[in-house]
């Protein structure tokens, strides 16, 4: 099954770039988070699988596993 990982920006949901989705499908398969830079938000991000949300600058992202 194809996943994709998404994170809320106002009503929509936004696809991370490539990079990012394998770095956090890792972090989520370890229920584990960390710091990395993302071309999604051209920076660094926390990413937090247990609480399901990326922090950006001081603004934290809802974020989701979806099916494709």
């Amino acid at each position: 099954m194809a996943v994709e990982w998404v994170y809320a920006s106002g009503s929509n949901w936004v696809r991370f770039d490539v990079e990012s989705q394998h770095i956090i499908e890792e972090l989520w398969l370890r229920d584990a988070a960390t710091w990395f830079n993302s071309q999604s938000f051209r920076g660094p991000v926390y990413v937090d699988t247990s609480e399901m949300v990326v922090m950006y600058g001081s603004t934290a992202y809802t974020i989701a596993r979806r099916s494709l």
